[in-house]
């Protein structure tokens, strides 16, 4: 079971962040995160009040706002990354930093990673710059504002991962609320001090929503299914090239190559 709550987060994350990035390009990327992240929040809360549980301890709820927080960041980040540059290099740059990042806190924590690990995250440094397109001799098609805003989300997205991670896992989507009560007025307050004012034109609402519910859902699959749901970035690749017409120079296709590699090593 856990290897299919594995793959449904990674497909859930995936179409979550394809659909966050093709409303960005219609709308302020904060404002899209804000609609997607409300609604998400609004059905949490109904299902709480029709399935009464018990809630976790304060150290889960600690845990489950620095996972807010952190997620806030990196979805405003991460949509504003991809509306600026192609998809197909965006989110493996994304991912296989948001992977490495639980390996270091662990190791920070005294777990000790086996050398595969540290091994992924060197070939995930090498898959960056390859993805980067850093080999071509022509202009990047991907600027260097939106990798550096892939590389911040990364790190916002491996954030959200360890907190998840040390969140509790016996109180049922409480963690999900506790997430989306911190995300929801922070992604506001960034979208009320990008533009002053948070709107999202109605051709863009599909998206937002599919982006925020999507989102939500993976993060509860997540719960039961560990790091192995950090494939995502195959299916927003796969989007990409299918529904926007994305193509990969030599070298990307490469560093496509090493970073699965890359999270697949980390993710064992």
């Amino acid at each position: 079971m856990t290897l299919l709550f594995a793959l449904a987060a990674a497909m859930f994350y995936g179409v979550a962040d394809y659909s966050g990035s093709r409303g960005s390009r219609l709308a302020n990327s904060a404002a899209i995160t804000f609609a997607g992240q409300a609604a998400a929040l609004a059905i949490i809360s109904v299902y709480l009040l029709t399935f009464r549980s018990s809630p976790p301890p304060l150290e889960s709820w600690m845990w489950t706002a620095g996972g807010g927080f952190g997620g806030a960041i990196a979805l405003v980040a991460f949509y504003q990354a991809m509306s600026k540059g192609s998809m197909t290099v965006i989110a493996p740059i994304t991912a296989v930093i948001g992977l490495s990042v639980p390996v270091i806190a662990g190791f920070l924590q005294g777990e000790r990673p086996k050398t595969l690990a540290w091994f992924g995250i060197a070939l995930a440094v090498v898959a960056v710059a390859l993805v980067g397109d850093v080999l071509d001799k022509h202009d990047l098609p991907t600027s260097m504002d939106a990798i550096w805003l892939a590389v911040a989300a990364g790190f916002g997205f491996g954030m959200i991962f360890v907190c998840m991670a040390n969140a509790s896992h016996d109180h049922g989507i409480w963690p999900l609320f506790g997430q989306r009560m911190v995300s929801v007025p922070t992604v506001a307050a960034i979208a009320l001090f990008q533009a002053r004012k948070i709107i999202v034109p109605r051709k863009a609402i599909g998206f937002a929503l599919a982006a925020g519910i999507l989102d939500t859902s993976a993060n509860g699959l997540y719960l039961f299914a560990t790091n192995t749901g950090m494939m995502y970035p195959v299916s927003t690749v796969a989007l990409a090239m299918k529904f926007d017409h994305e193509r990969l120079h030599k070298s990307q296709a490469v560093g496509m190559g090493l970073a699965a590699a890359s999270l697949v090593m980390v993710s064992v």
